[in-house]
């Protein structure tokens, strides 16, 4: 691997660590303070605000960097000028829709969860409104400039703004000062960005020549259209699953999920965000060339050892972090987690090749798959919950991601985008998963998990040696910026 892959690698890992890091404490504490039942309605807040911020944003920051990256490779900035200024004025008329929605149904809908405080309903809009514009324009635009490192310092800001202000809220004022917290780590990433893109030479160029342009309204808006389809109908779905959950097995099972779904969620994040930010530019300016293909392949490597290796040490260690991180009430997660990684692996590995689509621009792959995995998910567990519960939610999670990672390494094996080799390594992680997290299942069901655990550590303890040596090793190189 190159050793800028390994650079950026390693700044996403850093970017990651600090956003595990920050919220695992934040959630110790906000479990803390709220207890299972707090977390569960506090999670289903987060889900929301995750939800509208897909809809209002409509994955604008893709065709900013998909349409605008090609022009700024070759010093077009009035072109990329024109998409990076459309896509501002889509996103402006969002937020204008939203604060209208806000201001006509949105007591009502306050008031049919039980809520009077109309503060709460307007910093769910704030954070909306600010997670839309850092998410889509700002972070479009430090990818359209081939800026990770901005990327990733506003990211760690914003990361510590959250630990700061939701677990002083919370611990302070409960579950309202929770909720009112929100809007902060998104205006600190907002500002983070502005801060930082206006010192740079090719951010300048572009933001001094934004502009509107109805014949880009088309391919902006069809870019939209499918990031909407996979992004906002992904967070609707498992915002609805998760919701019949706490309808049907309480607040607690879905606080239950929630201590499952977060690590996992930090897990992706570490893994996905050296991804995009070394191979996303590239690709986006030169497309699905035998050269992109062979840095995707190494960084897919890569990016399988870190999935790997997050994945089994959660598995593993899943009796020690649920008490840990959460509290000693959240114990019934543990068995939910070991069953739920070797899904989550696949769900990783499926991510990293979905990614990939996007980048070179296929965008019906991109589309598709997405929508077979929360299809598949979505059928499974709202079938299901009402009998099993979170269990339900669990296997269905596991079963799409098995299904859709099959789906889309075949196709990419067809189309030579991978290759045999990275068949039998994807195949031989997740069989090495599967039987860990089958033997520390058993174990957990017998009290034989603590015996179980140490053992099953082995192999994650040796593939996070490598990484370690791998990743630090490249961020104590000399930093080399990349050519633009």
């Amino acid at each position: 691997m190159s050793r800028s892959a390994k650079l950026n690698m390693s700044r996403g890992a850093v970017l990651s660590m600090v956003r595990l890091a920050s919220g695992i404490i934040r959630v110790k504490v906000v479990a803390l303070a709220l207890g299972v039942g707090g977390v569960g309605i506090f999670a289903l807040a987060q889900q929301v605000s995750i939800t509208a911020v897909s809809l209002v944003g409509l994955g604008l920051a893709t065709p900013i960097i998909n349409l605008g990256r090609p022009s700024v490779a070759r010093a077009r900035y009035s072109d990329a000028g024109e998409v990076a200024g459309s896509a501002l004025a889509i996103l402006a008329l969002n937020i204008t829709i939203l604060i209208l929605v806000g201001l006509i149904a949105g007591p009502g809908l306050m008031q049919s969860y039980g809520q009077s405080d109309q503060w709460l309903l307007w910093a769910l809009v704030a954070a909306i409104i600010l997670g839309a514009a850092a998410s889509t324009f700002w972070e479009g635009m430090s990818f359209l400039s081939d800026r990770f490192d901005i990327y990733t310092k506003a990211g760690i800001a914003s990361a510590l703004a959250d630990l700061v202000f939701i677990a002083s809220g919370a611990w302070a004022y409960g579950l309202r000062g929770a909720v009112l917290a929100l809007p902060m780590g998104p205006l600190v990433l907002f500002a983070a960005y502005a801060l930082l893109l206006r010192r740079d030479p090719i951010a300048r160029e572009v933001l001094g020549r934004l502009s509107f342009s109805l014949a880009r309204l088309r391919p902006l808006l069809t870019y939209s259209a499918m990031m909407f389809g996979a992004g906002a109908v992904t967070s609707i779905g498992l915002t609805a699953a998760r919701a019949e959950v706490v309808t049907t097995a309480g607040a607690a099972a879905n606080g239950y999920l929630q201590a499952i779904t977060s690590l996992s969620g930090y897990l992706l994040s570490f893994l996905t965000t050296g991804f995009y930010g070394h191979l996303y530019a590239r690709a986006a300016a030169e497309g699905d060339t035998p050269q992109v293909r062979a840095e995707l392949k190494s960084v897919l490597r890569l990016g399988l050892l870190i999935s790997f290796t997050g994945c089994g040490a959660a598995i593993a260690l899943a009796g020690y972090l649920i008490p840990l991180f959460y509290s000693g009430q959240f114990r019934p997660a543990i068995g939910l987690m070991i069953a739920y990684m070797p899904g989550e692996y696949c769900y990783q590995a499926l991510i990293l090749l979905v990614g990939y689509q996007l980048t070179v621009g296929r965008r019906r792959r991109y589309l598709g798959w997405n929508l077979g995995y929360i299809g598949v998910l979505f059928t499974i567990a709202m079938a299901a919950i009402p009998s099993a519960g979170p269990w339900a939610y669990v296997g269905a999670h596991v079963v799409a991601s098995i299904a859709m990672l099959g789906v889309a390494a075949f196709t990419c094996r067809r189309t030579g985008q991978i290759d045999r080799s990275l068949m039998r390594l994807i195949l031989g992680l997740l069989a090495t998963l599967a039987a860990v997290s089958a033997v520390l299942s058993f174990g957990d069901s017998h009290g034989l998990a603590r015996s179980t655990a140490l053992l099953g550590l082995v192999p994650f303890a040796i593939s996070g040696l490598i990484l370690a040596r791998d990743l630090s090793g490249a961020l104590w190189r000399h930093d080399v910026r990349p050519a633009r």
